[in-house]
């Protein structure tokens, strides 16, 4: 899927977000709204979730982030299984979380698809693949072949084990046929922090997380997700252009509640949420970001996350991976 992208930072902070209209109904009652990330502050989730809330804060509510990190986000599914279904806290999570792990995790506190309930979307995006001084690796093709002579320190950091861009590595590795060593990280941020550093060769990761880095020179974008290359960023190659169509895929950011919550609450909950997406002021700065605004009613999020979990189950089988509980 081709995505209208914009150049610039992947800042989303509040001063990027002026103010907008107050949105309906319980945004005017001042209730509380936790949103529980599973991922540090300073990744793609976590920025997308904070342009998100300062809009809602002007609108009226009483926001708290909740960065409840570690074990690849099911943390932070954990922390919303165990709060009152009440309408009063929520989780934003790459869907990913939510149509891969039931795959891989045998000890699942939760079914997704049952349990959870989609609310809307934020965004939509694609990953990509990047290198810093760790290798000498300026293309896709060099980098495979200095793995290929390199066994010993060819390896690829993401976000956390289980993830989409774990799988995309796996797959890279797989089909290329060469030894990639996957190292699980606690979230975008410290992987970033150690590729840049040249502590580790590459990193999987969402692309708009590597665009700053990317522009300022400190890393190379060897590749990237899309079914075609990007119109504001035509000299970064797709997987599928380079012989790797298997690595063609985008996710989205959901935001979800328990399936107990009264669906009155789900029903305004999803209204506010998406209300904020389509704002002008969230809406530029996703884009600014390089990310793709994406507004879908529940109904089609559930049958989304339906298709992709079975897509998940075929390419989890077909690497034979599985999780540590």
């Amino acid at each position: 899927m081709a995505l209208t992208r914009r150049q610039s930072t992947l800042l989303l902070g509040a001063a990027a977000l002026a103010a907008i209209a107050p949105l309906p109904s319980m945004a005017q009652t001042g209730k509380k709204l936790t949103i529980l990330i599973g991922y540090p502050a300073g990744g793609a989730v976590d920025a997308v979730a904070r342009a998100m809330t300062e809009t809602l804060r002007t609108a009226g509510y009483t926001v708290i982030i909740d960065n409840k990190t570690g074990a690849g986000g099911r943390l932070a599914t954990d922390a919303l299984m165990a709060a009152p279904a009440d309408g009063q806290t929520i989780m934003l999570t790459p869907g990913g979380n939510l149509t891969i792990y039931p795959h891989i995790y045998s000890k699942l506190r939760y079914d997704a698809l049952k349990d959870l309930v989609p609310l809307a979307t934020a965004c939509e995006f694609q990953f990509g693949l990047a290198a810093g001084p760790g290798t000498p690796a300026k293309t896709l093709k060099e980098f495979l072949t200095w793995a290929k002579a390199n066994p010993g320190k060819a390896s690829f950091g993401t976000p956390g084990a289980g993830t989409g861009m774990h799988f995309l590595g796996v797959q890279l590795a797989r089909d290329a046929q060469v030894e990639l060593t996957h190292i699980p990280y606690r979230g975008g941020a410290p992987a970033m922090v150690d590729v840049i550093g040249g502590n580790l060769p590459a990193l999987f990761t969402t692309l708009p997380n590597l665009l700053q880095q990317y522009k300022g020179g400190k890393l190379r974008i060897l590749g990237f997700s899309g079914d075609t290359r990007m119109a504001a960023l035509p000299e970064i190659p797709t997987f599928k252009e380079q012989g790797f169509p298997d690595l063609t895929m985008s996710e989205m950011f959901v935001f979800v509640a328990k399936a107990q919550t009264p669906p009155a609450l789900q029903k305004e909950l999803a209204s506010a949420l998406s209300t904020a997406v389509r704002s002008k002021d969230v809406t530029q700065a996703l884009e600014k970001a390089e990310f793709d605004p994406l507004v879908m009613e529940p109904a089609a999020i559930s049958k989304r996350l339906q298709v992709e979990t079975a897509r998940w189950a075929a390419v989890v089988k077909s690497t034979g991976y599985k999780a540590e509980d």
